[in-house]
């Protein structure tokens, strides 16, 4: 994945979520949430709203911040992540 484009995506997140839910990295934790794993419900909610029916472009963005997590995450399982990231967007 080209790491401008997901550079792109994290820097677009405060925007996306209105400032609210954005995870704190490099945890990818949302201090909101007490610290729980981003994306955490209400961040999900956002970025689901915030696309509509275009639920492949949804997975496509999430898919490029799961790339960011796991350079960030090195030690938690890719399965974990694709979970926690993606599979929520079907």
């Amino acid at each position: 994945m080209n790491p401008r484009t997901v550079a792109r995506c994290v820097e677009a997140l405060p925007h996306r979520l209105d400032d609210a839910h954005v995870p704190q990295l490099p945890a990818w934790t949302c201090p909101a949430c007490g610290d729980a794993a981003w994306p955490c419900p209400p961040a999900q909610t956002k970025l689901a709203e915030s696309y509509g029916p275009d639920r492949v472009g949804l997975a496509a963005y999430v898919g490029a911040l799961l790339f960011a997590a796991a350079g960030d995450l090195p030690r938690v399982p890719s399965a974990e992540l694709h979970e926690r990231f993606v599979a929520w967007t079907r």
